[in-house]
């Protein structure tokens, strides 16, 4: 069976707004144990009640154990967003050098095998995507010409 727990109306019936806060975060921590999903619905009950910062301070003054746990998840799950964005932000640096990397490596073969390129030629290599960088590379080792390396078809 699934427990339930009613959720107040923020409207102030007769009731204290930093009580019903109180209550739909009881209810939130007692109904829900995936991280994701308490952060997520936590950030609907903030936005739904919204508590002045005079009544927030008042919540964590009288709900000090609830304050707490929402307080140190709200930092965890940002704690872990900013580690995976640092994550995210590293992986594309790593991308992006082997990217660069492959580009200079491209350039110094085809100034090697055809001599100084022109700047048409440069531009094209700078503004080439990865996967088009990499047919050409392939075609360095066969062509006779820098119009071969260039083609697209085999």
């Amino acid at each position: 069976m699934v427990a339930r727990v009613d959720l107040p109306n923020m409207d102030g019936a007769g009731r204290d707004r930093v009580d019903v806060y109180a209550h739909a975060v009881r209810g939130l921590l007692a109904l829900e144990a995936d991280g994701a999903k308490r952060e997520k619905y936590l950030d609907f009950i903030d936005i739904y009640a919204g508590l002045t910062d005079n009544e927030m301070r008042r919540y964590r003054r009288e709900y000090p154990e609830e304050g707490s746990i929402v307080t140190g998840f709200v930092q965890r799950a940002r704690a872990e967003g900013i580690e995976r964005g640092i994550e995210r932000g590293i992986e594309q640096g790593i991308e992006k050098g082997r990217a660069e990397g492959g580009r200079a490596v491209l350039e110094r073969q085809l100034r090697k095998r055809f001599g100084q390129l022109s700047p048409g030629t440069a531009e094209r290599l700078r503004q080439a995507p990865e996967a088009e960088l990499a047919t050409w590379a392939d075609n360095v080792l066969d062509a006779a010409t820098l119009d071969e390396v260039f083609r697209t078809t085999p």
